[in-house]
């Protein structure tokens, strides 16, 4: 092969991989966009069941104490968690505030899911927002904690 026919394809197969939205192993560009949310609670697609993440925490914890929140990624079918497509990021909101977060930096490795030990010092609404590097940022229902 000629030098300028390689580079000429090169440039050509290049480009095209540019031009794909997602690639193995980046960060989605849609951090800063809405999550998306479980829009059939009857019919979820399969990027549903797999990303809309499912908060576990006590219904009633006194002011105060330490209790742990778990986050889990698919709240019908787990996420996967591979080289090429995994949760990156998982934060914990309370009362719509964001008061902590997991980075993962690699698939493969990190599990799909996380756990949090928090405290309250009123009754709070405990929401988490993920996002998976392939399919960008996901949402799910709000759990509420009362304390006493």
């Amino acid at each position: 092969m000629k030098r300028r026919e390689f580079i000429k394809n090169t440039a050509i197969i290049g480009g095209a991989a540019m031009s794909l939205s997602v690639l193995p192993g980046t960060v989605h560009a849609d951090k800063g966009q809405p999550p998306q949310t479980l829009k059939d609670p009857e019919n979820p697609s399969t990027l549903e069941k797999k990303h809309v993440p499912l908060v576990e925490a006590p219904t009633q914890v006194k002011k105060d104490q330490w209790f742990d929140v778990r986050v889990k990624v698919g709240f019908m079918i787990p996420h996967p968690s591979t080289p090429g497509h995994w949760i990156d990021e998982i934060k914990l909101l309370v009362n719509g505030k964001e008061v902590s977060e997991i980075d993962n930096d690699m698939g493969g490795i990190s599990s799909p899911d996380g756990c949090f030990r928090i405290k309250l010092q009123g009754p709070a609404e405990i929401r988490a927002i993920i996002h998976c590097n392939l399919h960008g940022t996901w949402t799910g229902d709000s759990v509420k904690v009362n304390v006493s």
